[in-house]
């Protein structure tokens, strides 16, 4: 497994409408596009959508009610939210200044599957069996709502629009509230807390213990975090076949019975816990930089 992390706090807004350039470059002329939502810039999305963002704690499941110390570092869902929200409104209001119309697609319409960047329901695979026979391995996914609308092609707009923001609304939004995941160092840990304590002799008995039982139900996997099967003929496109369901539903019955979440959640509790004293200063500096974010974004949000 290598250390390069799957981000799994998705915002529902592209790298180049994040306009963090020093995080995702400069795009190409396709990738150059905005969505129309009735969400405008600068606001947060209503109640009704805020409702299905993940909730801070998981509730459900073999994972249900774990932690682990370095989501004490973490930025939340809610405020990468509140951050890009209030970045969109310094960017609108800065191209209106310029005399250009900037519609970014407002963050936080399609809610990310994890409150955090550990995702600890998935942390250790699928552990949740009323997921499991609902979606199989599959993340639950809503359906579209009337806050999402046809993209809207940015074609014709002239290099000025473009060197307008990328030059000058962007620096401006940053300087304002600050870049998202300049650094990660919560993230960075916690990529190698899991990758280390894979090889835990505690957590790799409770794996070939879950593997067994897995191999005893005729689904030979070895490894928890990629136990999804090929997707077979039978199944439609992001629905979960028949066959896929079985296999999580044993998925989790097999990790239930080795113990593996409960074990390997507590190998990676210790192990954290002294990647924290060990760079208590980094981590603690990066949350007071997130904060800060926070913080700011909430004053420019509350702004008229």
């Amino acid at each position: 497994m290598t250390k390069k992390r799957m981000r799994s706090a998705v915002l529902a807004i592209s790298c180049w409408a994040l306009a963090s350039t020093a995080a995702c470059g400069t795009p190409n002329a396709q990738e150059r596009k905005t969505v129309q939502t009735k969400t405008e810039a600068g606001t947060l999305p209503d109640s009704g959508l805020r409702a299905k963002w993940p909730s801070a704690g998981v509730e459900s499941g073999l994972a249900a009610g774990m932690r682990l110390p370095l989501q004490d570092y973490m930025l939340s869902y809610p405020d990468e939210v509140t951050i890009e929200s209030a970045k969109d409104k310094v960017k609108t209001a800065c191209m209106a200044r310029l005399g250009f119309t900037f519609t970014p697609p407002a963050p936080g319409t399609t809610p990310s599957l994890s409150y955090d960047d550990m995702n600890m329901e998935r942390r250790y695979g699928i552990t949740d069996a009323k997921a499991a026979q609902r979606y199989g391995y599959q993340a639950p996914v809503e359906e579209p709502t009337d806050d999402t609308a046809a993209v809207e092609s940015a074609e014709g707009r002239g290099e000025e629009w473009f060197d307008g923001l990328d030059n000058t609304c962007v620096p401006e939004a940053n300087d304002r509230v600050g870049i998202l995941y300049e650094t990660d160092v919560a993230g960075d840990l916690a990529a190698e807390s899991l990758e280390v304590t894979q090889k835990d002799p505690e957590v790799t008995a409770a794996i070939a213990k879950w593997s067994a039982c897995m191999d005893k139900q005729d689904h030979p996997v070895d490894d928890p975090l990629n136990a999804q099967p090929v997707p077979a003929a039978d199944g439609a496109e992001g629905k979960a076949t028949v066959s896929e369901i079985a296999q999580a539903n044993d998925d989790v019955a097999c990790k239930q019975s080795s113990s593996l979440v409960t074990v390997w959640q507590e190998a990676e509790e210790l192990y954290q816990q002294k990647q924290i004293v060990g760079h208590k200063s980094e981590l603690e500096a990066e949350k007071a930089r997130n904060d800060e974010m926070a913080a700011k974004a909430r004053a420019i949000l509350g702004e008229q």
